[in-house]
């Protein structure tokens, strides 16, 4: 008869909390002193009563999770030059998101730095007499898209398209003279979010100096994962974020370096994670602290039991009581994840209930 068996009921129950609380591999040794009889210990379990009650055995996903250090931001920033000379009048706030046909700063109180939607940089002046160009095409599909006639999209510069851009100009307080110069329109793919200011409101305004910054509006996390682990994670998967307020949000992989960083201070290399999350209602968080908890390994369909059903019983040897038996069963462990563990031991199947604490 094993020790555990031959112990006394409260006795074992201690153990079982006991072991609730650590690594189980890690303190085989301890709790195998902990049930070895003795006056001492009877005592001590006499006084430590752990109320029970019982949890049926499941078939399970196990996912073992590894928790990173993240930062919350926003990428790819682009710099937003000043398109004139003068005093910066106005500036939109950071964070905020622009949309077609907005401006982005005001100059001399002269509203200046139009954005418009597409993938070409606005590289000349576009008006009256400019040879045919996929940025024409551009042009027109965003004057159509504002509530403008261009005429026909296409690659040609009409006098549809100079009267369009005249009613833009119009519109804005802008000189009507049909022709959008290159240094007042910035080119997004979409709306974008106003990333950090070099300047302030009351500075001076140099050409081509940077004012400000363009972002996406996706909120991304970006952390370093050791590289040892970057084999178990890959783009697409899901993450769980947890924000600096607690709440936790999902989010999915988008990118898992493949060069590794020297780690600090003698600390294992790391490759870069970037996360995208999901949902748009994160607030203005930029820099700010998160926690990303990754999926490193999954056991699928485990034949599971909580942490706190098992009672040593020996070094490194385990069981399970049966509930309203007292019967023992020697269990193998597997798995653990979510104060779950893998088991396999005669009988057990989902639905069989065993002992744990309340």
């Amino acid at each position: 008869m094993s020790v555990a068996a031959r112990m006394p009921r409260v006795h074992r129950r201690s153990g079982r909390a006991v072991l609730a609380a650590v690594v189980i591999a890690g303190i085989a040794a301890a709790a195998w002193l902990l049930f070895a009889p003795g006056d001492d210990h009877e005592t001590k379990a006499a006084n430590d009563t752990v109320p029970l009650g019982s949890a049926a055995v499941e078939r399970r996903d196990l996912v073992a999770r590894e928790d990173i250090d993240g930062t919350l931001g926003f990428s790819d920033t682009t710099a937003v030059p000043a398109p004139a000379a003068g005093t910066i009048t106005r500036l939109r706030d950071e964070g905020d998101t622009v949309t077609r046909g907005r401006s982005l700063m005001s100059i001399d109180a002269k509203a200046t730095a139009w954005v418009l939607y597409g993938t070409i940089p606005m590289y000349r002046d576009l008006g009256p007499g400019v040879s045919d160009g996929r940025d024409v095409r551009q042009l027109e599909r965003n004057l159509k898209a504002l509530g403008y006639d261009p005429g026909t999209v296409d690659d040609d510069w009409t006098s549809a398209t100079t009267d369009a851009v005249i009613d833009f100009q119009d519109d804005r307080g802008l000189t009507e003279d049909g022709t959008i110069s290159h240094t007042e329109v910035v080119v997004s793919d979409g709306p974008a979010r106003v990333g950090k200011h070099t300047t302030e409101v009351g500075d001076a305004a140099r050409v081509g100096a940077p004012v400000t910054g363009l972002t996406t509006t996706t909120p991304v996390v970006t952390a370093k994962l050791d590289a040892g682990l970057a084999a178990d994670v890959h783009r697409g998967n899901d993450v769980r974020v947890t924000l600096p307020d607690g709440s936790e949000v999902g989010g999915r992989v988008t990118r898992v370096g493949t060069v590794a960083a020297a780690g600090e201070n003698g600390a294992s290399p790391t490759v870069e994670l970037r996360v995208a999350l999901n949902g748009r209602h994160h607030g203005r968080l930029d820099g700010a602290p998160v926690s990303v908890s990754l999926e490193t390994g999954r056991t699928k369909d485990a034949l599971a039991v909580p942490v706190t059903a098992l009672v040593a019983t020996a070094p490194g040897r385990y069981a399970v009581e049966l509930a309203g038996s007292r019967r023992l069963v020697g269990v193998t462990l597997g798995a653990f994840a979510d104060d779950w563990v893998q088991v396999t031991g005669s009988g057990l199947a989902p639905g069989t209930r065993v002992v744990v604490p309340r």
